[in-house]
């Protein structure tokens, strides 16, 4: 196995010490990490003599979980779903636009000056400067996690049972950096040991087998730690909520096995054939073949989890409505992604308390019309009775016959903002009504910006950011909000997937269908019977992807990696969609003007819908030519000046 060494880990103190981001806000994440006395200088010794320092070494680990709106991941504002088809960026200073959009992304100018690839392989500066958090990349998180499993033994004040738990602790940690890794690079560098001394990058990625293996022995030896909880009991969550359990590492381990099971590595063909083919001939981004016994391991993964959760009272579980409506549907899927301390939430992130008007990421980038959804996402939501949506023959019809935004998935309306007749459950006063038509009147924090710039106005997350003041009656500071790194929905939807893979459809769209019905839908198979989903898996899966794209969207880019790992290419390279919506006067002719209720006219019903084809600022370099398309895209490239030091570093298919 392939080592990766270099300089001293108490590196991580010259910018540790200084203010991070809250992974759980009431453990002083966050607050300034080890606040030294004036002119002392901080050791391992220091952070080892004391429970308490250490116990702060422990909450910078969990720092380093990743969230898509924290700063030092985002690309200069940008979010990586709007890489996907479901979301689509217009902000005119986002590394989204300006490289990715124009296809000008290279090896070289990924990680330099202020643009960022999709993820950072190395700190700016590299190993001489792992203090830089501007770009976080894997390794910052990685030695803090190995300096604590190492050195946690020395602590004079700590019970062997906390020492156990802390560790188990930070190897779920590691696991969620090597996964992080390899969804973005395939096989990486292993580290196994604190890094000490002036030890230097010695050898290069490991297989993508062992880095998976790897990653799978961390998350095995925290299951097997009787000091690690299955769960966090309900007393604790006020002070804990956020902290690693054992069922974290349980699901977190069907998480990657998925990953490592999908066409993006587990494929008699490699995804790139393009030079250089270092890392292909070196199984660094695919196994070589294709074996179904991958996807059965995700299922015995999966199945070990709904076991151990049954031993432990299925503590994990949906969150359910309290009543069958299209509000208690809304409210139970919102805590179901957004709410902290919920018992769906597996793995919860805390990069902050709440989600401000003007956090830049991603509030502010939508609220500056970026970050917007297509008419691609808004078509893959359901009918409310189940349904696979078909409002496309009502497009062009003056007036549209059928209203197609009601009756629909309840998620729809918790994910973008549409223009539905009756929008219950919305947060806009009854003198400021929803008005997304052409001409119609959409405030947002009192502002005529151009927030929906494809029709639909991201609503998942940043809620309506309307605030008392500035016309709208907005929650979004009313609650602690949480990012969902995997929770229980997904679980069963990535059980769902390995079933098909493994031929047993029946009892794959059942779990698919335990998703549904959280939100009122029909069973799958019963609702749209064209699909014969019993007997055709190529269907299934991609009901299962479009049903993944309904209930994780926009989380931690769910969709954006299920495109990659699944090598849906045409679905990056086809010209992604918006609507403009027009209001009609009675003699059905196109009325653009807002509608005000002293204007004695009733809210207006009547509306054509037409689909075009999204240009803008930012238009998609293969929309043009998709020909352009080149399937290096799929994983990123490596930073040049880390290959030519020639420990063994190989590139990815396609970068130069």
């Amino acid at each position: 196995m392939k080592k990766f060494t270099y300089y001293a880990a108490v590196l991580f103190l010259t910018a540790g010490l200084s203010t991070t981001t809250s992974c759980v806000d009431q453990i002083r994440v966050g607050d300034g990490f080890l606040e030294k006395a004036e002119g002392e200088d901080v050791n391992e010794d220091l952070i080892f003599s004391s429970k308490v320092y250490t116990e702060y070494l422990l909450w910078q680990c969990y720092e380093g979980l990743y969230s898509p709106f924290k700063s030092c991941y985002t690309l200069n504002s940008g979010v990586m779903e709007a890489l996907s088809d479901i979301m689509h960026s217009e902000l005119g200073w986002d590394d989204i636009g300006r490289i990715f959009y124009t296809g000008t992304l290279t090896a070289a100018n990924a990680n330099s000056g202020w643009v960022q690839s999709r993820f950072a392989f190395i700190s700016q500066g590299g190993i001489e400067n792992m203090s830089n958090q501007s770009k976080r990349s894997i390794w910052n998180c990685v030695r803090d996690c190995e300096l604590l499993i190492d050195n946690i033994s020395r602590v004079p004040d700590m019970s062997d049972e906390e020492k156990a738990r802390y560790t188990a602790e930070a190897k779920i940690i590691l696991a969620c950096k090597y996964f992080d890794g390899i969804r973005h690079f395939g096989g990486l560098p292993i580290v196994d040991h604190a890094f000490s001394g002036e030890e230097q990058l010695s050898e290069g990625r490991a297989s993508i087998e062992e880095t998976v293996n790897f990653a799978i022995k961390l998350l095995d030896e925290a299951i097997a730690e009787p000091n690690l909880p299955w769960y966090l009991p309900e007393a604790d969550l006020n002070t804990w909520a956020g902290r690693l359990t054992k069922g974290a590492a349980a699901a977190l381990k069907a998480k990657i096995l998925c990953y490592a099971a999908s066409p993006i590595f587990n494929s008699d063909t490699p995804y790139c054939t393009e030079e250089p083919q270092d890392a292909v001939r070196e199984l660094e981004v695919w196994y070589g073949n294709y074996d179904q016994k991958r996807w059965q391991a995700v299922v015995d993964a999966c199945e070990d989890f709904f076991q151990m959760n049954a031993q432990n009272g299925n503590y994990y579980q949906l969150v359910q409505a309290t009543e069958p409506t299209e509000e208690g549907y809304r409210e139970a899927y919102r805590k179901a992604y957004r709410a902290r301390g919920t018992r769906e939430t597996i793995i919860e992130v805390h990069d902050r308390v709440y989600m401000t008007d003007w956090d830049q990421c991603p509030s502010n980038v939508w609220h500056s019309g970026a970050c917007a959804a297509t008419l691609d996402w808004m078509e893959m939501f359901p009918w409310s009775d189940g349904r696979n949506y078909d409002g496309q023959q009502y497009y062009g019809q003056r007036p549209a016959k059928v209203d197609i935004f009601a009756n629909r998935d309840p998620r729809l309306y918790e994910t973008m903002v549409v223009q539905k007749r009756d929008y219950k459950f919305q947060y806009y006063n009854a003198d400021n009504p929803v008005q997304l038509w052409e001409g119609g009147e959409f405030l947002v924090c009192g502002s005529t910006w151009a927030c929906k710039p494809w029709g639909f106005p991201t609503f998942k997350y940043v809620l309506d950011l309307g605030s008392n003041d500035q016309g709208g009656q907005g929650t979004i500071d009313d609650e602690p909000m949480q990012i969902a790194y995997l929770r229980m929905a997904e679980m069963y939807l990535i059980y769902a997937e390995a079933l098909a893979e493994c031929g047993h459809n029946t009892q794959a769209i059942e779990q698919v269908n335990i998703v549904r019905r959280r939100v009122g839908l029909g069973d799958i198979e019963v609702k749209n019977p064209q699909l014969n989903l019993v007997g055709n898996k190529d269907n299934l899966i991609k009901e299962i992807m479009r049903e993944r794209a309904c209930e994780l969207g926009f989380e931690c880019e769910n969709r954006f990696h299920d495109m990659n790992r699944r090598l849906m290419i045409s679905d990056f390279t086809k010209h992604l969609r918006g609507m403009h919506i027009y209001r009609l006067n009675d003699n059905n002719e196109r009325v653009q003007e807002p509608w005000s209720s002293t204007s004695g006219e009733p809210f207006p019903t009547k509306f054509e819908y037409e689909e075009y084809e999204i240009q803008g600022a930012n238009p998609r370099f293969v929309w043009s030519d998709p020909n352009r398309w080149s399937n290096k895209w799929i994983l990123a490239p490596l930073p040049p000046d880390e290959i030519n030091k020639n420990y063994g570093l190989t590139q990815n298919p396609g970068w130069y």
